[in-house]
């Protein structure tokens, strides 16, 4: 991919009868002599980078147009946002390296010729995978693709640091998702997560992705306790709306950190949880669940996804059964939404349902996004099988990622390696 600045059209400086001489020119031209090698080839390289783009899920394939509008530009800031860049939206020599390497590792672990270049064979070869790894086979390397191909689909190790990122980090730290440490305008997986919990709280699509939605909800859930503190609604949580609403919260006696977290919100008057008693509430209800997609472990994986942040309330009320011991109802849980009939609130129920249904995996060996992780020395009691897990993403080096229930009284994300935790056993779904 070449390495000049593609940006969309009319954000370069110039005055507008400037630019109104330089478009007459450039139609009289196009008349006259067709269209300029140069401007063939910049139409290639936008569709070059429309591909790359829409191969890694970033944009619909419909949107290969070689235009570089509105669509495109948004779809280069999620990119950029997720790798550490500047979410300016233009794909300058950074970007285009960036995304370079992101489509080549697709294409190394697909078996197909690492080119930079997400077109026909890459998606093919991408299907073929797929298939082999129990996913949807679209073609499309999403995050359950390039997990399963252990591909970092988000890193915070881009030199990049942004004004949007840092926006979006102060608001998410003054709701109380991001610790105050991680306004550092990196869009790594801290911030990800904040955003997962707040699109989750807030009836929104489950994707971690800051997009419009998820940016006009979070400003205005930040206006209103702005104005609830009485400071102008801005929608930027910086240090005025933090003195403000230390203020406030001296005023009613709630602990004056600034942070409009739960209990300082309630008192404002002002809903925190959307959508019919969201995930971890205090007020209980049923978990808020987006929609799923692809094969069951990929349901699994979204299912789980959707619930980071979930907190117990109360002495171990949860929203996915009775108030006890909570893991095994969680996990039992995802398995249903991806129409897995299996409930229980034992975990080591699993390995009698892996040894049933001959899903039981040997020793350890060979986890996948989807299954469950079991810790303990045996199925036989509560005293011997402990807790369980899901496993969201096995690595190359030997180490899972799980989304777990009941981990420090709330649903988190582990990284470890199994035999070292003191998992005995791993159980796959029947049928997936």
């Amino acid at each position: 991919m070449p390495t000049t600045i593609l940006r969309a059209p009319g954000r370069a400086g110039g005055t507008r009868a400037a630019a109104l001489v330089l478009a007459l020119a450039a139609v009289l031209a196009g008349l006259l002599l067709g269209p300029t090698a140069g401007q063939a080839h910049a139409a290639t390289d936008v569709r070059l980078l429309q591909r790359d783009l829409a191969g890694l899920s970033y944009a619909p394939l419909s949107g290969v147009d070689g235009v570089y509008g509105s669509q495109t530009t948004e779809s280069v800031r999620h990119f950029q946002r997720d790798n550490g860049l500047d979410a300016d939206g233009d794909a300058g020599p950074a970007t285009l390296s960036a995304l370079t390497a992101k489509v080549k590792q697709v294409q190394s672990k697909a078996g197909t010729s690492a080119d930079g270049d997400y077109g026909t064979a890459t998606l093919s070869a991408v299907k073929t995978y797929q298939s082999a790894h129990g996913l949807d086979a679209d073609g499309i390397a999403g995050p359950l693709t390039m997990g399963a191909m252990n591909i970092d689909r988000i890193t915070s190790s881009g030199t990049g640091t942004n004004a949007d990122t840092k926006l979006l980090q102060r608001d998410l730290a003054g709701l109380g998702y991001l610790a105050a440490n991680g306004v550092d305008g990196i869009y790594g997986p801290a911030t990800k997560d904040a955003v997962l919990a707040f699109q989750s709280d807030n009836a929104l699509s489950v994707d971690g992705f800051a997009g419009p939605q998820t940016d006009a909800a979070l400003s205005a859930k930040v206006k209103q306790v702005q104005s609830k503190a009485g400071t102008p609604a801005d929608g930027d949580y910086g240090t005025a709306t933090l003195d403000a609403v230390k203020t406030y919260q001296s005023a009613h006696g709630l602990d004056a950190d600034g942070i409009a977290g739960p209990l300082t919100m309630a008192s404002m008057g002002i809903a925190r949880e959307l959508g019919g008693g969201s995930p971890g509430g205090e007020s209980g209800g049923t978990p808020t669940v987006p929609p799923l997609s692809g094969s069951a472990r990929d349901k699994i994986v979204q299912a789980a996804r959707s619930q980071l942040g979930v907190h117990e309330w109360g002495a171990n009320c949860n929203p996915y059964g009775p108030c006890e011991a909570w893991c095994a109802l969680f996990a039992s849980w995802t398995w249903r939404q991806a129409g897995i009939s299996f409930s229980t609130a034992f975990s080591g129920d699993f390995y009698y349902y892996g040894r049933n249904h001959g899903t039981l995996h040997s020793g350890l060996s060979d986890p996948q996004p989807g299954d469950a992780i079991v810790f303990g020395s045996g199925p036989q009691n509560t005293s011997t099988s402990v807790h369980v897990g899901i496993i969201e993403k096995a690595n190359a080096d030997g180490t899972v990622d799980t989304i777990e229930g009941n981990s420090d009284d709330q649903v988190m994300r582990r990284h470890f390696v199994p035999a070292t935790r003191g998992a005995y056993a791993i159980v796959s779904p029947a049928g997936a």
